[in-house]
């Protein structure tokens, strides 16, 4: 159990459309058993491996295609992290790399780290009392400049409970952003 106060991160982070793209590590590995071990050449992949899911209204905030749909209704930021579907967090997954079309839509995404924040944790032993440990936070930063759609490529790999990379990635999509 912890007595020292849990600060939040994001009282020193303006108000943001919040994005987790979530990755389906089994599958992907399964498909690409021999994914390229160089971050410089990723391998590319085909859609159906990742889902989107953000707080907005829109009607395609799951499905897993090449094609992500938001409306800013949180200001004009956007965080985006990624997670893997793990039941034993045999992989994670890592985004190393973002870019976007100059359609004018969305700003270069750019790495925020946020570095020893305290978040809380079940205590094993006593499970309804909560506890705590320091991670570091990280997100992609973008701002929406206009209504519109944008090429994306995102790269990331995904990286076993040694803290192993498995595997480069990457993944093209077109994001469309809505008012």
């Amino acid at each position: 159990m912890t007595s020292e106060p849990i600060a939040s991160p994001s009282t020193s982070i303006a108000p943001a459309n919040n994005v987790l793209l979530i990755v389906d590590a089994e599958s992907l590995l399964s498909r690409y058993p021999q994914p390229s071990l160089e971050p410089e050449t990723p391998t590319r992949i085909e859609e159906g491996f990742i889902f989107a899911i953000s707080g907005t209204q829109t009607p395609q905030s799951a499905i897993n295609d090449s094609l992500m749909t938001f409306l800013a209704s949180n200001g004009k930021d956007f965080h985006i992290r990624g997670r893997t579907v793990s039941l034993l967090a045999e992989h994670s997954v890592v985004f190393y790399g973002m870019s976007v079309g100059n359609a004018g839509v969305l700003s270069p995404p750019e790495l925020v780290v946020h570095a020893n924040l305290t978040v809380p944790a079940p205590d094993p032993e006593n499970p309804t009392q909560p506890g705590s440990h320091t991670a570091d936070d990280h997100y992609w930063h973008c701002t929406q400049l206009a209504a519109g759609a944008a090429a994306c490529e995102l790269q990331f790999m995904l990286i076993n409970k040694s803290c192993e990379a498995l595997g480069y990635f990457s993944w093209s999509v077109d994001v469309k952003l809505v008012e």
